[in-house]
């Protein structure tokens, strides 16, 4: 008997326990409610801005002739590639053969002088008077020997052909067929492969603080999308408009772009690399006294909720930067919060699955809906066709 009471002293203290648990376990509030849960995630967070622009050229070479020419023939044309060596204009032959038939006349007629020039120094060594034509026919050899080194001078800088100097692209040919180049422009402007820059289109952005000569950002060609080539912001143009500027980025690597290539532009601002994330939805705002401060609602494998106070950092939109006491990657929270929650309640989860589903019927139910109007609007249409044709004929 005595060891009976005992055994039953000893086991007190566990049925006390256990009856304590068992009330705090029908005691805790439960909702029905269901809610998303979600990951504390650890990663790089970014706040960028995407923009249009397209390749133009940055430092330019410009060919030009000093001498007008024809143009026979132009085997490119504006924003084409060329590879050094390449025959860009070829000119037609008819200055050369002007100037060549300048140059035997002029030969031709000095010959003359200079023969003439000869008999009137014998002339001069016989006694004759002839000192007034020896200093004219000098003055005339003379006259003729500069128009002559002139059309020498034309002679070599008449070229057969405007040749490429470089890899790159053509910016702009001040020359048509048939016409001839002028002489106070440059026949061909070039730009080597990698001279160029990426020029946004006019713009508006929202965070002009944030806007800095040598902000990151990434171009993708719109025509081959997954592949960002990184480049900096390196001028910042007015517009004349207010707000409105174009920027102009340089790409850091030595890949090639076409000229007037379209791109899509990232325009990073901000950067945190290696921070804890959430999304921005599962973030509450609550005053506590005369302050503002920010939650979110974990969740453990019972589904019981805590509340936390965190502390904000940057924002894209979709995710937020987050940090406080005992934040860690991976921690289970709630995705859509609501004004029920606090702390030791008890929820239940809702999947993605049951997500889509919803969103699925919701869907569904609308196209019904909208589908039901539509029948409405067109059953509407008929009856007030038939009434105007019935009050027409009246």
């Amino acid at each position: 008997m005595k060891n009976s009471k005992e055994s039953i002293i000893w086991l007190l203290p566990s049925i006390f326990i256990l009856v304590i648990l068992l009330m705090i376990g029908t005691c805790t509030p439960r909702i029905n409610d269901k809610f998303l849960v979600v990951k504390v995630r650890r990663e790089n967070l970014e706040i960028f801005e995407k923009i249009r622009g397209k390749a133009e050229a940055k430092d330019l070479i410009a060919i030009g002739i000093d001498i007008q020419m024809g143009i026979d023939e132009i085997y490119f044309k504006e924003g084409d590639k060329v590879k050094k060596g390449d025959i860009i204009i070829k000119f037609s032959d008819y200055k050369q053969n002007d100037v060549d038939n300048q140059m035997k006349n002029k030969k031709r007629i000095l010959a003359g002088k200079k023969s003439q020039l000869r008999f009137l120094e014998e002339e001069y060594k016989l006694g004759m008077d002839v000192k007034n034509q020896l200093q004219q026919i000098k003055g005339e050899i003379k006259a003729i020997e500069a128009e002559l080194g002139t059309i020498v001078e034309n002679d070599t800088l008449i070229q057969r052909n405007v040749i490429s100097p470089v890899d790159g692209y053509i910016v702009k040919i001040n020359a048509v067929k048939g016409g001839t180049n002028s002489k106070n422009l440059p026949i061909v402007l070039l730009v080597k492969n990698r001279d160029m820059k990426i020029v946004s289109d006019p713009v508006k952005l929202s965070r002009n603080e944030y806007l800095n000569v040598g902000n990151r950002a990434d171009i993708e060609n719109i025509m081959v999308k997954g592949e960002k080539v990184p480049a900096t912001l390196y001028k910042i143009n007015d517009t004349g408009i207010k707000e409105l500027k174009t920027l102009e980025f340089l790409v850091n690597s030595g890949k090639d772009f076409k000229l007037n290539e379209i791109f899509d532009i990232y325009l990073y601002y901000q950067k945190s690399e290696n921070v804890l994330t959430v999304p921005v939805s599962s973030v509450v705002q609550k005053k506590k006294g005369n302050e503002s401060k920010f939650f979110i609602y974990l969740i453990n494998g019972e589904n019981r909720v805590t509340e936390k106070e965190i502390y904000l950092g940057i924002s894209n939109g979709e995710k937020i930067e987050i940090y406080g006491k005992d934040i860690k990657e991976g921690m289970e929270i709630i995705e859509n919060p609501n004004n029920k929650l606090r702390n030791n309640i008890i929820v239940k989860r809702r999947s993605l699955q049951e997500e889509k589903r919803e969103k699925e019927e919701k869907l569904k139910k609308l196209k019904r809906e909208n589908d039901r109007k539509e029948k409405e609007i067109e059953k509407n249409k008929r009856e007030i066709i038939i009434l105007e044709k019935g009050e027409r004929n009246d």
